[in-house]
């Protein structure tokens, strides 16, 4: 496959799990997107997510940055689980809360933040590339 069928079959599978992708730019594929913002009369929960991907046809090597944030405040009842689990230098975060408001609203998510990294990764592999996962964002840019 090439360069851009790798990026189409990327973008493709990532806006079957409801993520927004963009082709091009400063990257070839990258994600900027509020996956939960929720706010009720006694706080506010917000999931950030970013994700760039660029692919060096030279190399034939993916490379994968990433980046989420979780804010929460004020007050709420409920139970909230995550769970991490690392496989070499690919790490999964698994994120499941059910949050009652004072106001008795119910706010209930669930994500599975290593999904993303695991379909650049299959698809890397699936077509003979290298996939790499950069720290520095630097490293995913043009």
């Amino acid at each position: 496959m090439e360069k851009n069928e790798i990026i189409a079959s990327i973008a493709r599978q990532y806006e079957e799990n409801g993520i927004a992708c963009k082709v091009g730019g400063e990257t070839d594929l990258s994600v900027n997107q509020e996956l939960m913002d929720a706010k009720h009369a006694t706080g506010k929960i917000k999931i950030h997510y970013e994700n760039l991907i660029l692919l060096k046809e030279a190399e034939k090597t993916i490379y994968f940055w990433e980046l989420s944030k979780e804010i929460k405040s004020g007050f709420s009842v409920g139970f909230s689980s995550e769970s991490f689990s690392q496989s070499g230098a690919t790490l999964s975060r698994k994120v499941k809360a059910v949050q009652y408001s004072t106001d008795g609203k119910v706010y209930e998510y669930n994500f599975d933040l290593g999904q993303f990294n695991k379909i650049a990764k299959t698809v890397a592999k699936e077509n003979g590339w290298k996939f790499k996962v950069v720290l520095s964002k630097k490293k995913a840019l043009y």
